[in-house]
């Protein structure tokens, strides 16, 4: 079983739905697939409910995350992690028991700065679990374009985390694959939001078992 938390202590960066993309696209790939929904909103939840299917499951985890994830040890291939912005202390839990750590950054300045404090987390959490790994991602920007390249120059000589190759762009099908409890690649496979979902799952499979 891998653990993979999406983390950023900013709010508005797509943290929710990375999470049900990449869920549903490792479900569709014949991975057994749980998500902690951490967030006392409940994007997740209210988004899965419109399914049908049992392709993902989801429990609502608030306290005891470290605990939580031993009993699914021998029943899923991956359990997701959304946590909610501002709680520092409910982050701290889920990054703590992770074998990755996934940071979105949307393409502007202000995000890099403001990712620190995460980053500053992730850095103690390795104090107690030396083997978390922690990338960032590129989220809701506008690709191939020089703001995008500088970001991940920016990025690296700040932090010094590495950086997915797989993108994901500010698209109007993430949006509208939500409203019916789908992930892009389910909503419409010949856009491009799908390619970069599929891309995303390969890298994190390849990054996590080898």
């Amino acid at each position: 079983m891998k653990i993979i938390t999406l983390a950023n202590q900013k709010g508005g960066c797509g943290k929710s739905t990375i999470v049900l993309n990449l869920a549903i696209q490792l479900g569709l790939k014949h991975q057994k697939v749980l998500i902690f929904d951490t967030d006392p909103q409940g994007s997740c939840i209210e988004t899965l409910k419109r399914r049908t299917d049992q392709l993902v499951e989801i429990v609502p985890i608030f306290s005891d995350i470290h605990r939580e994830v031993q009993k699914y040890e021998e029943t899923v291939d991956y359990i997701i992690i959304d946590t909610p912005p501002h709680d520092g202390e409910t982050m701290a839990s889920a990054v703590i028991c992770s074998d990755l750590v996934i940071i979105p950054v949307q393409d502007s300045p202000l995000d890099v700065r403001s990712t620190k404090t995460t980053v500053d987390l992730v850095n103690e959490a390795r104090q107690v679990n030396p083997n978390i790994k922690a990338c960032f991602l590129l989220s809701r920007i506008q690709p191939k374009t020089v703001l995008a390249r500088e970001l991940k120059e920016l990025l690296r000589q700040t932090y010094g985390f590495d950086i997915l190759k797989a993108e994901l762009a500010n698209r109007v099908a993430y949006k509208y694959a939500m409203i019916y409890g789908q992930g892009v690649s389910e909503f419409d496979r010949r856009d491009a939001s799908a390619s970069e979902v599929d891309s995303l799952s390969v890298e994190i499979m390849d990054l996590l078992n080898h």
